[in-house]
């Protein structure tokens, strides 16, 4: 869906995300796709949405179905384990993805046709350690959902190497059909003076776990992963929203005028606010257009190109990838986060 030429002169790039009636995640994709097309007034590419339901399973289909298309390129935001169920055939492909969603280890530091505009697990992990020791806690309770395994599993492990000599207690749950009953039994037994909530792929459902450990222990600082900030947690978490900190990928909309410009230039088209996570597909459409802009159209090119140029520039700021095509970069700890969904 982009305005100006004939679409053989496009390059098409696919769009893997859920797509699914009521997805507040891939209506926002598509939408700041849209938005990024015509006010820059792109006409040498074409945007090809593809549902993959943020499923494993569906997300081969999904796959498969790009393939017959013809489509070289894709942009997906999915989970940690699709992104492990389809790396093997994208790189046997040879087809270009452009991550910007799955932080799993599976995929750092290997020379392949897979690039990421996102912290890996390794890194985002560190990071949030470090900001809870500098906080000063020291017993935490982290509840980590099984669901996404291939983010979960490394990311708790690397949380653990790099929060050394804290006492860290860990309630396993799968997020769609989680007993509130037992979390609330294991919670009660244990002291602890902060809850990280290890869950990812915009499950809302977190901030109804946050309602509950509040009930337990009140006023417990909350610690959610960057992949939670999305508007619904707003009204999942209710209360407990005060005391909560999410990473971000992303400075606070107060201090960055680019992303708070993008949430209210959205907000004004769309009516709603966007998910944090469409802000990753707008940089990933602007890094492949830049490659597409200097001539390049293939995989091979667009890889080349990319990781030959090293840093390109978004609107919300610089990307620098590695020769990896793995990227570095801050987190940034929002503790007002009504104010990021204004």
């Amino acid at each position: 869906f982009s305005p100006g030429c004939f679409c053989s002169n496009k390059v098409k790039i696919a769009l893997m995300t859920k797509l699914q009636s009521g997805s507040v995640v891939g209506v926002s994709e598509v939408n700041a796709a849209k938005m990024l097309l015509e006010e820059k007034g792109v006409s040498n590419i074409e945007i090809v949405p593809f549902d993959d339901a943020w499923d494993p399973e569906k997300t081969v289909k999904a796959y498969e179905e790009i393939k017959r298309e013809g489509i070289k390129v894709i942009i997906t935001s999915h989970t940690s384990s699709c992104a492990v169920a389809i790396s093997d055939a994208v790189n046997r492909d040879r087809i270009l993805m452009l991550v910007t969603g799955s932080a799993t280890d599976v995929l750092s530091e290997r020379d392949d046709y897979i690039l990421r505009n996102i912290h890996d697990v390794r890194q985002e992990q560190k990071l949030i350690a470090d900001y809870m020791k500098s906080r000063g806690f020291s017993s935490l309770l982290v509840v980590r959902d099984l669901e996404n395994a291939a983010y979960t599993e490394p990311a708790l492990r690397y949380f653990r190497e790099a929060f050394n000599g804290a006492k860290i207690t860990t309630i396993d749950i799968k997020i769609s059909r989680f007993s509130t009953d037992e979390i609330k039994k294991i919670a009660r037994s244990l002291k602890f003076d902060a809850l990280y909530l290890l869950i990812g792929g915009h499950k809302s459902a977190a901030g109804s776990i946050a309602q509950l450990i509040r009930t337990i222990r009140p006023g417990v600082p909350v610690l959610y992963t960057p992949w939670m900030k999305t508007p619904a947690i707003i009204e999942t978490a209710g209360a407990t929203i005060y005391g909560s900190v999410f990473p971000s990928i992303y400075p606070e909309r107060a201090v960055n005028s680019s992303v708070d410009s993008y949430f209210r230039r959205y907000r004004e088209r769309y009516g709603e606010p966007p998910t944090f996570i469409s802000l990753n597909v707008y940089s990933a459409i602007q890094i492949l257009k830049t490659a597409i802009d200097a001539g390049h159209r293939d995989p091979d090119s667009i890889k080349k190109y990319i990781i030959g140029k090293g840093t390109i520039e978004t609107d919300f700021g610089p990307v620098t990838f590695n020769r990896f095509g793995d990227t570095e970069s801050p987190l940034y700890f929002i503790t007002d986060i009504r104010q990021e969904f204004r």
